[in-house]
């Protein structure tokens, strides 16, 4: 599976995307937790302490938030637009 990376994110995998191997049932947290294994430094900049998505990051699944589906638990498929998404601010 391809996953798109944004942002500050970018600089931390040193792409635009990665490709995750993805085994069936695959979750949202099982995308992350390869990407993390992958990338160490991913692993604060997208879970806090307790295994949770930091609240700044966004997860989206063919354009849909994770937010809107089940979470870290929604399923993934080979195929599915995977997006991460960093905190943006300005003003």
């Amino acid at each position: 599976m391809r996953v798109r990376v944004f942002g500050t994110l970018r600089r931390v995998v040193g792409a635009k995307e990665v490709e995750v191997g993805l085994d069936p049932g695959d979750t949202v947290r099982d995308v992350l937790t390869k990407i993390i294994a992958e990338y160490p430094a991913m692993g604060e900049k997208l879970l806090d302490d307790d295994g949770r998505l930091q609240g700044s990051v966004h997860v989206l699944i063919n354009g849909r938030s994770i937010r809107y589906l089940e979470g870290l638990d929604s399923i993934t498929q080979e195929g599915d637009l995977f997006a991460l998404f960093p905190a943006v601010g300005g003003g």
